[in-house]
């Protein structure tokens, strides 16, 4: 189960049809849980500011004292007239019953191509919680896209249990950033289901399913900008367009289009080293990858600042690249999901 950052009572609402994603207020059955987390985080955030006040004489937290806990509740819960907030209990029970979450939720009898055995989707003790996979996939593809629906994640059961609690962190976020353009819940919703819809629309076949499962897969968790990355972001790219009916074309033809608004003429010249930097990767040609990044750095990074006592010069062009590609890659998807382009 994934918690994110939407407040408010709601009935259980279906988010993508095809892949029987929904939403709804969090179980009852795990509501103790939850709250018992938070109740330790107080605890835990009062003993840490009074080691730093022991050890640096002050400390930068925040106390979750009941009347800061009484400002999360106003910030982020349209209607809690129902709740006496006089205790810090009650406060977080408060905001417990306001939690929404992100599920699946499974009736074989209408699944088009799985089962219980073969559905890649649905969760298994031994792996991870499929919708923080989705969370990721959505969030990748919308940013930088302030009206889209980007979600913040509370608690999700992928989390090492070991892992210090952070669910009143991210509670307590719209109170203490200066940020204030927060999407209510109707709108969040609402952008949820728009982006479930286009998910529909692209899965068409059972290998679509499998395209789709790939591609979150990939994409999770990946921050290592390094030659592995760009490898990966760049194969995924030449997968979604290389369609059928583009078998016969040149992937550096179908890079240019996304690349024109940003590098113009040089977009043909860019597209060519790319493709050329991944070549050397599957070839295992390394010494020759590092030949062509330094003519990449050489073109396009003429201007930039390498603070060497950082990174090295082979790991910032690294760093440079693979931004350039996890944005095309958003660019490609945006597309598809836009114009209902089938994998």
């Amino acid at each position: 189960m994934v918690i994110i950052d939407i407040y408010g009572k709601i009935e259980k609402t279906k988010i993508s049809d095809k892949l029987k994603v929904f939403i709804s207020n969090v179980p009852e059955e795990w509501k103790e849980d939850i709250k018992n987390d938070m109740l330790k985080e107080i605890k835990q955030q009062k003993i840490d500011i009074e080691n730093s006040i022991k050890e640096y004489g002050r400390s930068y937290e925040i106390e979750y004292t009941l009347s800061f806990l009484k400002k999360i509740v106003h910030k982020n819960i349209e209607d809690c007239s129902k709740y006496d907030l006089d205790s810090i209990d009650n406060c977080i029970q408060c905001l417990v019953d306001n939690m929404i979450c992100i599920f699946f939720d499974y009736d074989y009898e209408d699944m088009p191509f799985f089962d219980w055995t073969t559905n890649c989707f649905d969760g298994r003790f031994c792996e991870e919680d499929y919708a923080e996979k989705l969370m990721h996939f959505i969030n990748f593809i919308h940013h930088d896209l302030p009206d889209e629906i980007y979600m913040n994640c509370l608690y999700s059961s992928n989390t090492d249990h070991l892992s210090k609690s952070r669910i009143l962190l991210v509670v307590s976020f719209r109170l203490r950033t200066e940020f204030s353009k927060w999407k209510s819940k109707h709108t969040s919703i609402k952008k949820l289901k728009e982006v479930g819809n286009r998910i529909d629309t692209i899965i068409s076949s059972e290998n679509d399913y499998y395209k789709l499962d790939y591609l979150m897969n990939a994409m999770y968790k990946d921050n290592s900008y390094n030659q592995n990355h760009f490898f990966k972001t760049f194969s995924l790219i030449e997968m979604i367009l290389m369609r059928d009916k583009h078998r016969n074309l040149n992937i550096d033809s179908l890079l240019i289009p996304f690349l024109k608004s940003d590098y113009d003429n040089d977009s043909e010249l860019l597209a060519k080293l790319l493709r050329q930097m991944r070549n050397k990767i599957a070839h295992g040609d390394f010494q020759g990858f590092n030949k062509k990044a330094e003519e990449y750095a050489q073109k396009f990074m003429a201007r930039y600042q390498f603070d060497y006592s950082e990174y090295s010069r082979l790991n910032w062009i690294l760093l440079n690249t693979c931004c350039l590609l996890d944005d095309l890659l958003r660019k490609v998807l945006l597309k598809q999901l836009k114009y209902n382009l089938q994998f």
